[in-house]
């Protein structure tokens, strides 16, 4: 098997491990070897509780944690799935949770495995070289679970056999993506309870286990120069009597513990789940993620705190809600540049509910199980809730119509024609409520609120959205076609003694606004050779300088800076010796691209002439004195008419005054009009085709009809 050198991304979790919140490492922390070779060990753990992990020996577990990336989270429960192992795998597996996996028991009567495989079958399907291999205990793990194309799938007689196998495997040299499954510490939560002494002897049992594999790949050959990403995990916990499937905390709580060069030692997030395992191996062997995978996982190491992360040292214990203990884990004070709307909300209520409130999956899935709540699996770390129903769970109230309304910062709009919202919605409904996210604009533009979203208002314990909702927004514009300045969003719920709205990673973006092309124009579109003209421009880069260059024959005429608007001036000479005639002013950028005006030259006043007259004439030759000629003139000649021109123009008239300005012919452009950047105007070329300049050389162009437009770029 060949191997490849990958850019790596690791994701991982940990038990216990107090350490850098919101996973964000420090800066000393050394980035990975980029030359070395990525491999992956994901080890599960079958049934092994979060927390009663903490009260075993695990020496081995816990030295991955100190070295890497500590993360607690919590599965769902029913009506999406209970907490069993087949959903709980398949998530870990798939990178997608239960309503899109559609493994719901241990049956895997209907799984979706087509569309959404194992992270080894893609890893298989991206890069076939690779070596891959699943070894587990429990049977669906190499039979149902992982795919065929995995390169070998076995299953050990017990815990012993499968380790024995996994580091058999670990130390060829071929091995890259390991997954293995131990299964006998949940046999020990089914027997005695995750309370036990049993249970914890089984935890240490296997963390045993556990450090043998990791011995196995410290022990290779080529180890320094490999990459190696380790994670162990668990698919659910146990009760304290034993047994598993429910919604109470010990049952839904699980982990995802990992070491490799990207973590920092001793991390810890709140924002990790085990849906994330499978995009976190993906990216780590230098995989791209296609958004068409619809993953609900995400790749450690490319999740982003939202603003509402922002208020975990803000959280406090509940005042009266029981469910969550003494947890920290509800706020209602709003992140920076957001705010509550409350002034149509009674009195009364819940406290930790009154209103919109920010708050923990711990706090938020315990204050009552069975309702709905334990499925807001899309949501990370500190997330918004709306909830009647709890909060109409506490008298007294003023009323009973619970109606509030979070409203977001003013994004500001950079002049694009669209905007791009996102956000997670995790909305249930039981009885009467409405939920409606507007979008609201500057009062300076007029222009009213738009309703973007308008969920379900009625029905019996539904979740009908569970979602990130991604919408495109085509901004409105005023009366004068104007577009807003800023955009606000709203989320608007209300209910009687309802159900919830869970709102999370809020997310805002623009296309690039349009640029408005820099451009120039001349202050006289005729001019005599000798004499000047003002160039003034706008939409060039601040501080940029150009170059202003006056062609048939390329003559440069000066530099010209930007200033930090972008705008500019300058005065230039035109050459004496340009010949009279049509010529083009070219102003050249700093990237190289020109923009170009026409200008016409005339001949240069002769040395002691009035520059109103014809250069022919001797100002102080007496009337007359040429026998047979009208005074002063040339024969047929109007006095002060350039040489060419239309016999009869009114000699004191400048040039362009009486009749259109002239043409750069070919191009139907008017001379001193604006050239905008990007074009370069088409000059005359043999029997009047426009041409375009390249160097030195005069293309003629023959076909086509209007203006011509050319980019340039020069190399040096």
């Amino acid at each position: 098997m060949r191997t490849h050198a990958f850019a790596a991304s690791i994701g991982a979790i940990a038990l216990g491990v107090v350490g850098v919140c919101a996973g964000i490492a420090p800066a000393a922390h050394a980035l990975p070897d980029r030359a070395a070779t990525p491999k992956t060990l994901v080890i599960g753990v079958d049934g092994a509780a979060f927390d009663a992990m903490t009260g075993a020996s695990m020496p081995n577990v816990q030295a991955l944690q100190a070295g890497g990336l500590t993360a607690a989270s919590n599965m769902p429960a029913n009506p999406m799935a209970p907490t069993v192992s087949g959903p709980g795998w398949s998530s870990i597996a798939t990178g997608v949770w239960p309503d899109k996996h559609r493994v719901v028991d241990n049956n895997f009567s209907a799984p979706n495995y087509a569309q959404y495989p194992d992270y080894l079958s893609r890893i298989e399907a991206a890069a076939p070289d690779r070596s891959t291999a699943t070894i587990g205990t429990w049977g669906p793990i190499s039979t149902t679970i992982f795919g065929s194309a995995v390169d070998l799938r076995a299953q050990g007689s017990g815990d012993v056999d499968t380790t024995s196998r996994a580091v058999a495997q670990l130390q060829l040299p071929e091995t890259d993506d390991l997954f293995v499954h131990l299964d006998e510490v949940d046999g020990a939560g089914h027997s005695s309870g995750s309370s036990s002494q049993a249970y914890r002897d089984a935890l240490t049992v296997a963390d045993a286990q556990i450090g043998q594999m990791v011995a196995a790949v410290e022990a290779r050959p080529n180890y320094a120069a490999e990459d190696w990403l380790i994670l162990v995990t668990s698919d659910h916990g146990h009760t304290p009597g034993g047994g598993h499937g429910g919604s109470t905390k010990l049952e839904r709580k699980t982990y995802v513990i990992a070491q490799g060069s990207e973590f920092a030692p001793g991390t810890v997030r709140h924002d990790v789940r085990i849906s994330d395992i499978a995009p976190t191996v993906l990216a780590h062997d230098g995989l791209a993620i296609d958004p068409a995978w619809d993953l609900d996982g995400t790749a450690v190491n490319a999740l982003h705190a939202d603003d509402f992360d922002t208020l975990r040292p803000q959280l406090r214990t509940a005042q009266q809600e029981s469910g969550p203990g003494q947890l920290l884990g509800w706020t209602d004070q709003a992140p920076s540049g957001w705010s509550v709307d409350n002034s149509r909300m009674p009195s009364g209520g819940a406290p930790e509910f009154h209103g919109w409130t920010f708050m923990t999956d711990d706090f938020f899935s315990n204050v009552e199980l069975g309702q709905h709540r334990e499925n807001n699996v899309r949501s990370r770390d500190v997330f918004a809730v709306a909830d009647s129903d709890e909060w109409a769970d506490v008298s007294p109230r003023g009323g009973n119509t619970f109606d509030s309304t979070l409203v977001s910062p003013a994004y500001e709009l950079n002049g694009a024609d669209t905007a791009q919202v996102s956000f997670v919605s995790d909305y249930a409904v039981d009885g009467p409520q409405g939920a409606s996210v507007w979008a609201t604009f500057d009062a300076a533009s007029g222009i009213p609120r738009q309703k973007l979203v308008d969920y379900q208002s009625d029905g019996t314990r539904e979740n009908p959205v569970n979602a990130v909702e991604h919408m495109t927004i085509d901004l409105p514009r005023d009366a004068a076609g104007a577009l807003p300045q800023t955009m606000s969003l709203q989320f608007s719920y209300s209910g009687n003694n309802s159900a919830f709205w869970v709102i999370d990673q809020v997310r805002f973006s623009q296309p690039e606004a349009p640029v408005a092309p820099a451009e120039f124009s001349i202050s006289e579109s005729t001019v005599a050779a000798g004499g000047t003209v003002t160039i003034a421009g706008s939409g060039f880069g601040a501080g940029e300088t150009i170059v202003a260059e006056l062609r048939s024959t390329p003559q440069e005429l000066g530099h010209a800076t930007a200033d930090d608007t972008g705008a500019l001036s300058h005065e230039l000479i035109i050459p004496e010796a340009t010949p009279a005639g049509e010529h083009t002013l070219v102003v050249i950028r700093a990237d190289g691209s020109e923009i170009a005006q026409p200008l016409t030259v005339t001949t240069a006043p002769g040395p002691g002439t009035d520059p109103g007259t014809d250069p022919g004439t001797d100002p102080g030759t007496d009337p007359g004195t040429d026998p047979g000629t009208d005074p002063g003139t040339d024969p047929g000649t109007d006095p002060g008419t350039e040489p060419g021109a239309d016999p009869g123009t009114d000699p004191s008239t400048p040039p362009g005054a009486e009749n259109p300005a002239p043409e750069t012919p070919g191009t139907g452009q008017p001379a001193g009009s604006v050239a905008r950047g990007g074009a370069q105007l088409a000059v005359t070329g043999a029997a009047g085709a426009p041409v375009v300049l390249v160097g030195a050389a005069a293309i003629v162009v023959l076909a086509g009809a209007g203006m011509l437009l050319a980019r340039r770029r020069r190399s040096s």
